[in-house]
């Protein structure tokens, strides 16, 4: 596959501007604050809700095979497989309906992290969360573009890696600075997750896989 020198800058670019405005507004954080001003909203595609974590990884199995994200997302205590991910209702309730006359059939679930009230000694790492959050935010939106990319062929597997690269980079940055503290688990699965999409040749559904399993972080973080 051709590497598309255009596409490949442009997702770098996104990858700077991601960080750049993550700085932004963790600075813009009021030390103060008790709640942060943190806000994301994520559309699952799914294809099932099986009962248990077995019959969960085996529909897994499934939406893989279909091209599928195949990220097992946990809610109220039921299991979700998803497909896909979207920033809109709309998005993915267009992309749901496609599926269906595909014979594939699917419902939209919405997933959302307001960040939360910070509670004892979180409350001296507002900055520091909200810094995590917007970041990994930034990242779910290069993931959610690559994985674009692949599935038009406007980028190669040269370009994919470079993307790829920059997120492990940034992930592992993040890691450096939570160590000790509620990201520090979340950030160390993501990288390892990374590393797997990497390896070898970077398919648009183990993109979107990352990007999910980055989203169900944001979500799912306790802030303590």
């Amino acid at each position: 596959m051709k590497i598309n020198v255009k596409t490949s800058v442009a997702l770098a670019g996104i990858a700077v501007t991601a960080l750049i405005a993550a700085i932004i507004l963790c600075c813009a954080v009021p030390s103060c604050g008790q709640k942060l001003d943190f806000n994301a909203v994520f559309y699952y595609v799914c294809y099932d809700a099986p009962s248990d974590s077995f019959s969960a990884s085996s529909m897994s199995s499934v939406v893989h095979s279909y091209g599928g994200a195949g990220y097992i997302v946990e809610s109220g205590g039921k299991y979700y497989v998803t497909v896909s991910c979207y920033y809109t209702e709309k998005d993915a309730l267009g992309v749901a309906k496609t599926l269906d006359h595909k014979g594939l059939k699917c419902f939209v679930m919405k997933e959302q992290s307001d960040g939360g009230n910070l509670r004892g000694g979180a409350k001296k790492n507002a900055e520091l969360y909200q810094g995590n959050l917007n970041t990994m935010f930034s990242l779910t939106k290069m993931c959610y573009e690559l994985a674009n990319s692949l599935d038009n062929y406007s980028c190669g597997q040269d370009g994919a890696k470079s993307v790829l690269s920059d997120v492990r980079t940034t992930l592992e940055s993040l890691s450096r600075q939570n160590a000790a503290n509620c990201f520090a688990r979340e950030l160390s699965a993501l990288i390892a997750e990374c590393k797997d999409v990497s390896h070898g040749y970077v398919y648009s559904y183990d993109v979107r896989r990352l990007q999910i399993a980055i989203a169900d972080s944001i979500c799912n973080v306790k802030l303590f």
